[in-house]
């Protein structure tokens, strides 16, 4: 995983005051081709995370300090978890399903 990144993660995590259960993290090339359709993808790169989160008070209290952070421009909510990677500058939020 990208220091960076994960330095910004913990920043995060540090502002929420709960502590979080990640999903999937790096993925190698080969699971990302088996789990994900895209292939330009940050979890490659050791540069994106999926969060667990299915407590609506947790989610919107980590929602609010990932929007507040600037770095994370590519986040993604889903029923079970919150996708979140460093992005590029056209990306922004979106919702699975």
């Amino acid at each position: 995983m990208d220091r960076a990144f994960m330095e910004e993660l913990q920043k995060v995590r540090s502002a929420c005051d709960f502590p979080f259960r990640v999903n999937s993290g790096y993925r190698c090339e080969k699971h990302n081709a088996i789990v994900s359709k895209n292939s330009m993808n940050d979890h490659t790169e050791g540069l994106a995370v999926d969060i667990h989160c299915n407590d609506r008070n947790k989610r919107a209290r980590f929602l609010m300090h990932l929007l507040v952070n600037s770095y994370f421009k590519d986040i993604a909510i889903a029923k079970t978890f919150i996708h979140i990677g460093k992005g590029r500058s056209h990306q922004g939020l979106g919702v699975y399903g």
